[in-house]
């Protein structure tokens, strides 16, 4: 995963807040940050707390365009974390790490809307195969906020 890519994408989806399905999603990013930061770090409040965050987890994986993407060549391409049991069953540090990878997700997810508000003959699949080679460039080149600070710091 290619942090520098996610954390500018977060940065410019900001400035799409404009539209309501970018904002909806902006603020499901922000709420599984906020999850991440505040993860139970004993087991009693992570008793309390796993309920609510499985619900988020499950909630995020629900129609996210991304899961779309058909790559014959890589069919698990994009699949949330692999897991061998269910959520409900997990290890906190399991469910972290299922919280934690539902983030880039969202923020692709989160690209591809605000892309499309812009480009809407785009097609689905071909917008999503570029955003996974995770290239800042794909920015530019689908006329996102350009912003000399996104990009230079995109490109250090």
């Amino acid at each position: 995963m290619n942090k520098n890519f996610y954390d500018i994408c977060y940065e410019v989806l900001s400035h799409y807040l404009h539209f309501p399905d970018v904002a909806n999603t902006y603020k499901s990013i922000n709420d599984g940050l906020d999850y991440m930061r505040n993860f139970p770090q004993d087991i009693w409040n992570f008793r309390t707390k796993k309920g609510e965050i499985i619900s988020y987890i499950q909630t995020m994986r629900l129609n996210n365009i991304i899961d779309a993407y058909q790559d014959p060549s890589n069919m698990l391409l994009l699949v949330p974390v692999p897991s061998w049991k269910p959520l409900a069953d997990a290890s906190p540090e399991e469910l972290y790490n299922n919280l934690a990878g539902e983030i880039p997700r969202l923020i692709l997810k989160g690209i591809h809307q605000t892309v499309k508000h812009l480009n809407e003959n785009l097609n689905d699949n071909l917008l999503t195969a570029e955003l996974i080679q995770q290239d800042t460039r794909i920015l530019k080149k689908y006329g996102l906020q350009d912003t000399e600070e996104i990009y230079s710091y995109g490109q250090a």
